[in-house]
């Protein structure tokens, strides 16, 4: 099957890596199964300028930028179907797969008026990230509701990340019919126990210790708060216990490193700052144990690839009985659920985990055994790739 892929991300390799690198992971896959597949990142990306001048200069273009940023984006379907257009024209695809974007419907449109079916891949409610994470933006009123309710209807089918993020699309006035779900995964290759450590161990001189990790950036959604707490504790009761914290960006980052540096705990407590993907194998893989100590949050529609990742890489995971994460982790089997914010839980689990490394070494195997049998990016691409011929099938037969 001959398919283009169109995505809208960001700042691929700095805000918004996480999802780039599903995005070429799942589409390589699709391709390892037997498919033809072109990938266009549509977004024009960041440069690196020179800041602006502080002053009127700076303060006019905040206030543009405040009330022309959701109407610009609006208008970018203009140039985004003419250059589609233009590529549906060259390529000449069987089938389409769009990442799901606010504002945006120049693919749906497009595959409307060539008539190609078209797959739109939900990883997240755009529209609902849009109004509660950029308040700082004017929003057109209803519009980017109708819009995402428009393109997931008409769209062909839609592809969600989570249970979750399905039921809320629903709840919008999407038909069930039209929502499948396909949860992220991880790559066994790259993230298996036997990846070599040595390096990091010797850089941060964390030979001898029980190493806790955490991978990712420092927001509240990740639960660092929770962490600030952890090991609070945790340096106290026992010695020979480190922490690896490898990520960069976030609000709470600053209040991790003062943290550090009052309880004079740089030697313990170790902030790696910014790790290329390609580096994160072996990071990981120097981690005794690993945390995903998500808050109570009361829409958690996220399908995290650091788990899938950790669990990959034979890890024993602490994390959270919230959303997605409850379906994957069966407790005390491939990985430890605690409530959400319960810290005495989470402490608890980690100090039996600490005194016990036939219990990590026991769970993180179950882990591997999970991810290997249903989560690997490969089992991911061929139901997707499954969703598209049926797609193309019922297509060809006039449903």
């Amino acid at each position: 099957m001959n398919i283009v892929y169109f995505n809208y991300l960001y700042d691929l390799y700095g805000i918004s890596i996480g999802s780039t690198r599903k995005a070429e992971l799942l589409m390589h896959e699709l391709e390892e199964v037997g498919n033809d597949v072109k990938i266009y990142w549509m977004k024009n990306q960041p440069q690196n300028k020179k800041p602006l001048k502080k002053g009127r200069q700076s303060w006019v273009r905040k206030l543009m930028s405040r009330y022309l940023h959701d109407p610009k984006q609006l208008m970018q379907n203009i140039a985004y179907f003419i250059k589609e257009y233009r590529i549906i024209k060259k390529d000449q695809p069987d089938l389409i797969i769009s990442r799901l974007e606010h504002y945006l419907f120049s693919s749906l449109l497009l595959a409307k008026f060539k008539k190609i079916p078209i797959v739109i891949e939900a990883d997240a409610p755009v529209v609902y990230e849009l109004r509660e994470f950029a308040k700082q933006f004017w929003k057109i009123p209803i519009l980017p509701e109708l819009i995402e309710k428009l393109n997931l209807k008409n769209a062909d089918k839609s592809v969600c990340v989570s249970n979750v993020a399905k039921h809320y699309f629903m709840q919008q006035g999407v038909p069930e019919n039209k929502l499948l779900v396909i949860s992220n995964g991880a790559d066994i290759e790259k993230f298996h126990p036997q990846v070599d450590n040595s390096h990091v161990l010797d850089k941060y001189s964390l030979r001898g210790k029980t190493i806790i990790g955490f991978v990712g950036s420092f927001h509240y959604w990740h639960g660092v708060e929770n962490i600030l707490k952890v090991i609070g504790k945790l340096t106290e009761v026992n010695p020979d216990t480190a922490f690896l914290l490898v990520g960069e960006g976030g609000p709470m980052k600053a209040a991790l490193e003062e943290f550090v540096k009052h309880k004079n705990l740089q030697t313990r407590v170790i902030l790696t700052g910014y790790v290329q993907h390609e580096a994160m194998p072996e990071y990981i893989s120097a981690m005794n144990i690993v945390l995903a100590p998500y808050p109570n949050l009361p829409f958690f529609y996220y399908s995290p690839v650091k788990i899938y990742e950790y669990m990959a890489a034979g890890k024993p995971v602490v994390t959270t009985r919230i959303g997605q994460i409850a379906e994957l982790i069966k407790d005390q089997h491939n990985g430890f659920l605690c409530e959400p914010d319960n810290i005495r839980q989470i402490i608890d689990t980690l100090l039996t985990l600490i005194s016990n490394p036939q219990l990590r070494d026991s769970v993180g195997q179950h882990a591997r055994e999970t991810i290997v049998k249903e989560h690997t990016w490969r089992e991911k691409a061929i139901q997707f790739s499954t969703v598209c011929d049926d797609v193309l099938q019922s297509k060809k037969n006039g449903k």
